[in-house]
């Protein structure tokens, strides 16, 4: 399942990324009509009420990450894969890919990389992601939204 967030979601799809979601982060709504072309178009989702007319709009009321997930509830549901949380870059949407520990030594701080064993990286970006603290945090969200 594929998502499209406006400009006003840019949390909303770093949420939907962490839970493994392919979640594109458009500021232009004109290019849309771009995604509509796939095999299977994405769903567009927006706070605003007027825009262009695509058939896979979801209106979003909330103002809250954390809620907006809980109105997205019976989309997401069906389609969760618990193994593909935190296997997306939040910031590009890039799939992560495992790293190995001694290769990113020089771009995480010291205790992280005693601590932790096991990292991945974006392809995309550069950014370097291991299992901190945050994982508590969002087993609570992702008990909330596929409860």
């Amino acid at each position: 399942m594929r998502f499209v967030c406006d400009a006003m979601l840019g949390k909303l799809a770093k949420y939907l990324r962490i839970l493994g979601f392919d979640a594109e982060y458009l500021r232009d709504v004109a290019l849309l009509q771009r995604h509509a072309q796939h095999d299977d178009p994405p769903y567009f989702l927006t706070r605003r009420r007027k825009i262009p007319l695509y058939s896979r709009t979801i209106h979003i009321n909330s103002e809250k990450p954390q809620e907006q997930l809980l109105e997205l509830r019976q989309w997401i549901k069906p389609f969760f894969d618990p193994d593909k949380v935190l296997a997306r870059c939040i910031n590009c949407n890039v799939p992560l890919v495992d790293v190995n520990k001694e290769t990113i030594e020089y771009r995480v701080p010291e205790f992280v990389f005693h601590t932790y064993s096991t990292f991945k990286m974006c392809p995309g970006c550069n950014q370097v992601y291991w299992a901190g603290t945050h994982r508590e945090h969002m087993a609570k969200v992702i008990a909330e939204v596929t409860s």
